[in-house]
Parts: C-alpha cells; structure tokens; sequence
C-alpha cells in the first residue's frame, strides 16, 4: 500500500505492507523554490530508521516525461520514459539489469498494470480513503507486486508508480486555467 499525502510543495508516500504495517517511506526533496514553480522533481525512499533505499528523479527535458531511478550511491537502477498516446497512459521501464518493463493504464483512470511482455508483474489500483483523509490531501494506492520480484526490479516498479502520479499531476496542472 502507498499512502500518499499531498501538500502545496510535497507529495509524500507512506509505503505499508499487506497488514497495513509501515516498511518505507517517500519524500520529497529539492528546493522550495522549485517545487513551486516546477512541482515536486526529486524523491528519495527511505528504510524506517532513514537510510536511504533509492532515488526517483524527474528530469527536465522538452516532449516526453523522462525519469530515472537511482540506488542509494547514485547508480542507475531504471530509466523511466512516457510514451505518446490518446488515450491511454504508457510508460516504458527499462530497469539496469536489462529487464524492460511497460506501465499501462487510462488516462482518466488511477489503474494500471506493469507488463514484462504478456506477462503481468505488477498492478496498482486507487483505493478510497475516506472523505476526511481526501479532503486532507490523502490517497491511497494498492501497489500488487510478484513475490518472487528482485529487489533491483522492485524498486524499479515502485519507482515507476511514483513516476506515474507525478505525470498524472503534471496533466492535471496544464488543464488548470
């Protein structure tokens, strides 16, 4: 599960397991001032005690959303790119140890499926929590992972997700008047 919490310069996650206890967290990072006018860039995963998992990173590029995922020394996990397409939302996941990966899901929609090929590894799906907790600022994603995933892919999944709300935001923030 991710819980997340969105605030005017953050959009931090809660990352639980099936029962509901806390195994990681997501915040943001990178400068106040850019985050304004950007919106949220930098993301950095931490262990419970704080040590540091992994790295999502938005990077500024013309066109297509481009993203990387970083370990905790700032090698490449996963190079994260937005295909273009009408009426879906599609995003390619090429993870370092060759595996590549395809996020699909509806525009309009909070679910979509992580494909290896035919083979489905991953889904996530938007879960209601609450009216009190959405008025807050809070939602909250259920994040269906293969078990016997490998550690370098898993955290190439999550942050393909992360990547995903952040594009989401992206669109919603264009069609803002």
């Amino acid at each position: 599960m991710l819980q997340q919490t969105t605030g005017m310069l953050s959009s931090d996650f809660a990352i639980e397991d099936a029962q509901g206890r806390p195994i990681a967290q997501v915040h943001t990072r990178g400068s106040g001032l850019g985050r304004m006018f950007l919106g949220s860039r930098q993301f950095e995963v931490t262990d419970l005690n704080g040590a540091t998992l992994f790295q999502v990173q938005d990077l500024a590029t013309l066109g297509r959303d481009r993203y990387q995922v970083l370990d905790a020394a700032g090698g490449p996990i996963a190079r994260i790119i937005q295909r273009f397409t009408l009426f879906s939302k599609q995003v390619d996941l090429e993870v370092a140890d060759g595996t590549v990966l395809t996020l699909r899901g509806s525009l309009f929609e909070y679910d979509f499926q992580i494909m290896a090929g035919s083979t489905q590894v991953a889904a996530v799906s938007r879960q209601w929590s609450g009216l009190g907790r959405a008025l807050m600022g809070h939602s909250t994603y259920v994040l269906r992972l293969d078990p016997g995933m490998p550690e370098l892919v898993r955290y190439a999944v999550i942050g393909g997700v992360i990547s995903l709300d952040l594009i989401r935001e992206k669109e919603s923030r264009r069609r803002r008047p």
